[in-house]
């Protein structure tokens, strides 16, 4: 979301995606008491629905424990992944998004073995698709007008996972832009 007023519009689609996906029904919204969570329309929405409101006091982030903690591991991680691979800050919100996805397919949940990935969809995820993120990569120019001795890949770098299809996120250097492809060569070292 880029404006938090955008959340009730997120929920209504976390809250149809969550059914479609998992079977199963939304019985509890736990939240502190942001203005994007108290209106009138929300409130109206989760008892259309029969959601249950809990609600953290003011200014107590310790009753939101689990969701703070894992917050701050992610911006962790992303902190990490762009010191370690030198990648310009702007790109802060890909590299959280990588942290995500990795967290997901990677991270075992305390009291269980499975990963949350395999509790949401009843399968092992796959991992090997992951790639080092910041790495050089090259993506192939489908371009229709190359020539005969134009390049046939640009010199990007890897961003993470596309979150509308299975491709990688990538900066394309020669377009200066961030370009989902699946035709990548990551150059790891």
């Amino acid at each position: 979301m880029k404006h938090k007023d955008e959340a009730f519009e997120e929920f209504k689609s976390f809250k149809a995606l969550a059914k479609n996906e998992s079977g199963h029904k939304i019985k509890c919204l736990r939240s502190d008491r942001g203005v994007e969570f108290t209106s009138n329309e929300f409130f109206d929405f989760c008892e259309e629905h029969g959601i249950r409101r809990e609600f953290s006091t003011a200014r107590t982030p310790q009753q939101n424990g689990v969701v703070e903690r894992m917050n701050r591991t992610v911006q962790q991680m992303a902190r990490a992944m762009l010191d370690e691979s030198g990648t310009a800050a702007t790109f802060w919100g890909e590299a959280a998004f990588a942290a995500v996805v990795i967290l997901n397919k990677t991270n075992v949940l305390v009291n269980s073995t499975q990963t949350t990935h395999e509790l949401w969809y009843g399968e092992t995820p796959s991992i090997k698709h992951f790639k080092i993120f910041g790495s050089k990569c090259y993506i192939k120019n489908n371009d229709e007008q190359l020539g005969k001795l134009e390049p046939r890949a640009d010199e990007g770098i890897l961003l993470g996972y596309s979150p509308h299809s299975k491709a990688y996120k990538c900066y394309n250097k020669r377009l200066g832009r961030i370009v989902d492809s699946i035709d990548v060569v990551v150059d790891e070292k």
